[in-house]
């Protein structure tokens, strides 16, 4: 950006340009002083006063917008050079649109980390103001040379953003690529955990079962072993006879298999002699009584 137009007051003069009002003359030739000592806060004032005295004067709109320019507020330039433009002197439009395109690309410079598409537009907006300015005069080496600077930084911005489209789209690829393989791990960390619940509720229904079961088990053991007891007790009650009988057939047999047959046999006419006289024994004592006992005294 080599140049900034300042359109002095003899400039303005000389354009014939018939403003209704006072013209601010006085204003105007004190901002311009100020403007090429450096002092372009204390040039922005004079050339506010003279706005306000003529708000559509072209000159005092450039001037405003050259000054805006040299303290940064490239955006409040950019609106009053755009005012200057209206202009019937061509020199006048030929500066103010080469000023506009600074402007542009300046305020567009200072977006492209907050707003990139929006810097892009005011770069493509300052390649038609140059262009402008160089149809107007053909020999501005400075108007081509700014041109040029301004298409390589435009087309740098716009692979900045082609890149940051991709690498947007390929984050948000990512990201559902992700998110479809989070889905089929969560439904299968579900199903785990449902098999796991169901898997519980079994072992508490067999162990219910198996506590309910129990007391029956106990009772009908409790019930057999009192049967059993039972009968044992009624074996034992009738084991001794059964025992005694055994023994005494079977101690007959076994004396008889010991002797002869002459010996058997009058050993039991001997057993049955006393059967007999254990049989009639008492009978006879019943109905033979005894006397009576006489007095002798």
């Amino acid at each position: 950006m080599k140049r900034i137009f300042l359109s002095i007051v003899i400039l303005w003069l000389s354009a014939g340009v018939c403003v209704a009002g006072p013209q601010p003359k006085k204003e105007v030739k004190k901002g311009n002083v100020l403007y090429n000592k450096g002092e372009f806060q204390e040039a922005l004032k004079q050339y506010e006063d003279a706005l306000s005295r003529n708000p559509d004067s072209d000159i005092v709109n450039f001037n405003l917008g050259s000054a805006l320019y040299k303290t940064n507020d490239y955006k409040g330039a950019i609106t009053h050079f755009e005012k200057s433009l209206v202009s019937s002197n061509a020199s006048l439009e030929q500066n103010a649109s080469y000023n506009l395109g600074n402007a542009e690309y300046k305020y567009g410079l200072s977006r492209e980390d907050s707003d990139l598409s929006g810097a892009i537009d005011l770069l493509t907006q300052s390649l038609h103001h140059y262009e402008r300015a160089i149809e107007l005069d053909s020999k501005d080496e400075d108007a081509k040379y700014n041109y040029d600077f301004v298409k390589k930084e435009l087309k740098r911005l716009k692979e900045k953003q082609q890149q940051a489209q991709s690498q947007k789209k390929e984050e948000s690829e990512e990201g559902a690529q992700q998110k479809q393989q989070s889905q089929p791990q969560q439904s299968q960390t579900q199903q785990e955990q449902s098999q796991e619940q169901q898997s519980q509720g079994q072992q508490e229904q067999q162990s219910q079962a198996q506590q309910e079961q129990q007391p029956s088990q106990m009772q009908s053991q409790q019930g057999y072993e009192n049967e059993e007891g039972e009968t044992q007790q009624a074996e034992s009650s009738t084991s001794p006879e059964k025992n005694k009988e055994t023994s005494t057939v079977s101690g007959q047999e076994e004396i008889a298999g010991q002797m002869s047959e002459k010996e058997a046999e009058m050993l039991l006419e001997s057993y049955r002699q006393e059967e007999e006289l254990r049989g009639l024994l008492k009978p006879k004592m019943s109905q033979n009584k005894l006397p009576e006992v006489q007095k002798d005294w």
